[in-house]
């Protein structure tokens, strides 16, 4: 072990005792998220609810002094408002005075889940039980490949599980929405499953989430934001050149949206990727802006940007509670868009 490891080994011990006060709550399969408000309080979250505990140990001193150990893990001098990661991979939010009141603290975690679902588990448990098809008017049917046609006709017959695998596996690009906390990640790492394991994959990921354990040609490329990290349009642009059978980006967020789906144009289609949304519908509209935060969207009118995703997004699903609620499978509108 290098002197830096072994330093670094030390600031994670550190954290991960001081954690102790909590660690029930990490350690519990179920939660999947853990929010402090402020001191005394706690918050967990279990499939999409949260639920409130008396948490008396958690001082504004051991909060403080917690805090303090997550920001010397991650090197960083502490400012007001943090993203941190801890020691396993979770990821921390923080924001102490002035970004709250004075007394104060916010304390929010984020855990990772390794745990992958197939979708038969998902079918058991009743995910995908009660849904409303959201495709609209459907139009050109004469034009439809045989591809098209069978997923139609599972959609219609309400066979979502059957539908979802043959998606993957006819190299349907699949966009899901929901909010925070809504099992978009979980859901996405089922689907992702159903990728032969023959392919080539690449993930890109500002928090590493996507594990492809059956999947031995893999490459898992990090982004993020500080000093020393590359950008995820740089992560595009490298998977470009390293010849990919697919590509999937765990988020659409900021302005790689153009370059990510403009990879899937040019040769890299059958893609599995996430976004903050409210309905199925309300995707496109939602990656409509965030293609327009790029240089060459901000060029372009949104509807024409609203056509090349109709055309591009070929299924979208939207998420909520782990379960899921709407389908949009409109492959007659695509011919037209």
């Amino acid at each position: 072990m290098t002197p830096e490891e072994a330093r670094e080994s030390g600031r994670a011990l550190v954290v991960r005792q001081m954690m102790r006060p909590i660690a029930a709550y990490m350690e519990d399969d179920e939660v999947r998220e853990i929010s402090v408000p402020r001191p005394g309080v706690l918050f967990a979250r279990r499939r999409g609810a949260w639920y409130q505990h008396d948490a008396p140990e958690l001082t504004l001193d051991y909060l403080k002094a917690l805090t303090d150990a997550m920001a010397s893990f991650n090197q960083k001098n502490f400012t007001p408002i943090m993203s941190l990661k801890l020691p396993d991979g979770e990821r921390a939010q923080v924001a102490k005075r002035p970004a709250v009141l004075d007394g104060s603290l916010s304390l929010n975690i984020r855990k990772h889940s390794s745990l992958v679902k197939t979708l038969d588990e998902l079918d058991a448990e009743g995910a995908f039980q009660d849904w409303k098809d959201v495709s609209g008017p459907f139009e050109n049917a004469t034009a439809l490949s045989d591809q098209d046609r069978e997923l139609l006709e599972l959609k219609n017959s309400r066979n979502a599980r059957a539908f979802l695998e043959k998606a993957v596996l006819y190299c349907r690009n699949v966009i899901i929405g929901g909010k925070t906390g809504s099992g978009k990640t979980t859901f996405a790492r089922s689907l992702i499953e159903c990728v032969p394991t023959h392919e080539r994959i690449i993930t890109i990921e500002d928090v590493h989430e996507l594990f492809l354990p059956r999947h031995p040609n893999r490459v898992h490329m990090i982004y993020g934001a500080d000093e020393g990290q590359i950008s995820p349009t740089d992560c595009i642009a490298a998977c470009m050149r390293s010849s990919p059978d697919r590509i999937f980006l765990s988020e659409l967020r900021g302005s790689e949206a153009w370059e990510y789906l403009t990879a899937l144009n040019t040769g890299h289609p059958g893609s599995v990727t996430t976004t903050h949304a409210n309905s199925a519908r309300d995707t496109f509209d939602r990656v409509a802006l965030l293609v327009k935060q790029s240089t060459a969207g901000n060029q372009i009118d949104i509807d024409t940007i609203r056509r090349f995703l109709y055309s591009t997004l070929d299924i979208s699903l939207y998420f909520a509670h782990y379960k899921l609620v709407e389908v949009y499978f409109n492959p007659g509108r695509a011919l037209l868009a």
